[in-house]
């Protein structure tokens, strides 16, 4: 039995699909009692827990060998892993696959990366087996500004610099990899795009693949704190959003990760593949 957290969450939905396919016994968790109908239709056992329910948490875990863990941003992020950990522990999982972020380390120099770590070190202490799995900025982010860009042909670049961005699915099949076959215990895993990529580049993309005029506009630190918050993140999760993105112009984003190929036998997806896939979304 595997149980994915975050089942119907940007990486989590398309984990679920995979393994499926992959032929997996599997447990979806959601915190929505509306999504599990969903999940229940594509053949999945089913648990709806908050990450704060320790009972609905040793639910999730009873009889797993193995759990996906990956928690939305939010302050209490790290206190939710945590429960999970123990969790996990208390019914006998035997290794976790923890999504985190590129370059969570114990001296990390951004917030992020610190709170990431102290999730990572948590889990080697536990016992647990454990792979970690470190994606940097997904390319499903972009979906968020379709509305911007297919009304006003705007991309609004807050990053100011070039980035690796990786498609959700490509963490999702590492992660499933590492759930069902043996030899990733232990390992950390990087995961990026096959190419860096600024706003300019993106704003070219967009134009190609939809033949309209897109613009790249960038997008203070401000104005991209404020939207955030706007959008319901709470304020400190926001300014660690900021302060991640602040190290993109340095070109500390734009690093390549060779893991999906090495991982998986294959070639990371294209940024222009995904744009091509979504193209419905960017034209509207």
């Amino acid at each position: 039995m595997i149980t994915v957290f975050g089942a119907t969450g940007t990486t989590g939905a398309p984990l679920v699909d995979t393994l499926l396919a992959k032929g997996a016994k599997l447990r979806a968790v959601t915190s929505d009692p509306a999504k599990v109908a969903p999940l229940k239709a594509k053949g999945c056992e089913t648990v709806t827990a908050d990450f704060s329910d320790p009972a609905a948490l040793a639910k999730a875990c009873a009889g797993a060998e193995k759990i996906y863990l990956v928690t939305p941003a939010h302050l209490d992020m790290r206190r939710w892993k945590a429960n999970v950990i123990e969790a996990a522990k208390a019914a006998g999982v035997r290794h976790v696959v923890l999504a985190t972020g590129l370059g969570a380390a114990p001296k990390a120099k951004v917030t992020f990366g610190k709170w990431h770590s102290e999730t990572q070190e948590l889990v080697k202490e536990s016992g647990l087996g454990w792979t970690f799995v470190q994606p940097t900025y997904f390319m499903q982010n972009l979906l968020w500004q379709a509305g911007n860009i297919a009304k006003d042909g705007v991309y609004y670049d807050g990053l100011g610099g070039p980035v690796a961005w990786v498609d959700a699915r490509d963490i999702a099949d590492v992660a499933a990899e590492a759930l069902t076959a043996p030899g990733h215990e232990g390992k950390v895993y990087g995961l990026t795009g096959p190419e860096a990529l600024t706003g300019e580049d993106i704003a070219t993309v967009l134009s190609e693949e939809t033949g309209r005029s897109v613009n790249c506009t960038p997008l203070s630190a401000e104005d991209s704190k404020a939207a955030m918050i706007a959008d319901e993140m709470q304020e400190e999760v926001a300014a660690a959003m900021v302060e991640l993105a602040s190290i993109a112009p340095k070109g500390y984003l734009a690093g390549i990760e060779t893991t999906v190929n090495d991982v998986l036998g294959r070639p990371a997806r294209r940024f222009r593949d995904f744009v091509a896939e979504n193209r419905a979304a960017f034209v509207q």
